[in-house]
């Protein structure tokens, strides 16, 4: 089997989640089939297509043949960036050079991404293959071209319109979270489409190391940008009023707009610590000397990959119930807090200080278990089984509205 994976960026151009996801899933596939990614390069349309063999992969570099390549570190205005995202909706100069790929290719099957700098127009590329395309939802950007669609409305209805014409083209689509597989639907995207929820696999080894869960006071931690739509702020005020008693020390790590006001809201409590970016293996360190971690986010997270991260070395998570995050906590009834709250975020510090030691270890113990579920070989096992439905025909899928809770 032939596969062609297309996604705005590819390793090792890496400015997010979906960079990360796609790697996995493209070299998890190698393991099975020929795979092939096509991808934007950051050279102009004179240099032409750039090819290397990455881990098994062949990754074919196109022009990007756009205002800008998305790759570029140089933060965008928001009027440059909304820019850009409109040539999205027709940019004939890519069309044309994804056409020319696919047919020189000749894939079984087609695996559309992410698709900034793309559009979801380049679905009509495949025009003269009729070969399957599936697509994977990994962000809004198909319903909005700056943002999450919430905070631009009348935006997003213009973007999905055009959008959902173009998602005809596809035969199957994927969400890695219920919630954002039934945001697209319910916008109109993706009426043809067969569907289904695949949550991404996360790297990293499982090894919860043994602790003192009888040890008291707690330990908390954050994982991620520091910015308003994440909740940290939320969450140091939950804990700045916390005695010491109930909690000694606070990690927030990360970067963001929101760092410098926050540590300057702390200064006169030496408890939290602000350690910047670390590298991942500093990061699942940190993660495993907390005894546990807080994901506060206020806007709909596709998903919650610092939830499983967290996991994989034996630290449960409390997390806002909001977007992709449901889909990810072990246990959501006990261990979703209301969005956007701090009182709410407070509160769930006091219940896990106030839990026995065995308690704790019996909750850890099901978030190992629990995270076993997000594993490469799982990621690879469903995938096949999509593309051989896929390819046989058989596009009946009855869309799970929750991973790992429902079965």
């Amino acid at each position: 089997m032939r596969v062609v994976l297309i996604n705005s960026l590819y390793t090792p151009h890496i400015i997010g989640g979906a960079e990360i996801s796609t790697q996995i899933l493209a070299e998890a596939l190698a393991e099975a089939a020929e795979v092939h990614v096509l991808t934007l390069g950051g050279q102009q349309r004179r240099e032409g297509i750039t090819r290397e063999k990455i881990r098994g992969v062949t990754v074919h570099r196109l022009p990007h043949n756009s205002l800008y390549w998305i790759g570029q570190a140089k933060r965008r205005s928001v009027l440059a960036r909304t820019a850009r995202r409109l040539t999205d909706l027709y940019n004939p100069l890519q069309i044309k050079a994804v056409k020319e790929r696919l047919e020189a290719i000749r894939p079984d099957l087609i695996h559309t991404q992410n698709l900034s700098g793309f559009g979801a127009a380049v679905w009509t590329a495949n025009a003269s293959l009729g070969v399957p395309i599936v697509h994977t939802l990994r962000d809004y950007s198909l319903l909005s071209p700056v943002s999450s669609p919430i905070g631009n409305p009348a935006l997003a209805r213009l973007y999905a319109m055009t959008s959902s014409g173009f998602s005809r083209k596809v035969s199957a689509v994927v969400g890695i979270s219920s919630h954002i597989l039934k945001r697209h639907t319910d916008a109109g995207l993706f009426a043809d489409a067969a569907g289904l929820v695949i949550p991404n696999a996360v790297e990293g080894e499982i090894s919860a190391a043994e602790r003192d869960f009888e040890r008291k006071p707690l330990r908390i931690g954050y994982f991620g940008r520091i910015e308003p739509e994440k909740g940290v702020r939320e969450l140091v005020e939950a804990a700045l009023p916390l005695p010491p008693a109930v909690v000694e020390r606070i990690v927030v790590c990360g970067e963001g707009s929101l760092k410098q006001e926050l540590q300057d809201l702390c200064r006169d409590d030496p408890r939290f610590v602000f350690p910047g970016k670390v590298k991942p293996a500093e990061a699942r360190s940190l993660m495993a000397r907390t005894d546990a971690n807080f994901v506060p986010s206020i806007w709909e997270e596709p998903f919650g990959r610092v939830i499983i991260e967290s996991y994989q070395v034996g630290t449960p998570v409390y997390a806002s119930a909001v977007g992709g995050i449901p889909d990810a906590v072990w246990n959501p009834d006990e261990f979703l807090f209301k969005p956007g709250s701090a009182a709410a975020i407070r509160a769930k510090i006091l219940d896990f200080h106030d839990l026995s030691g065995e308690e704790k270890r019996r909750i850890q113990q099901q978030c190992v278990r629990h995270c076993r579920k997000f594993t490469q070989a799982s990621l690879l096992e469903k995938h096949l089984d999509l593309y051989g439905r896929m390819l046989s025909g058989n596009r009946e899928f009855a869309a799970r509205a929750v991973y790992g809770q429902v079965n």
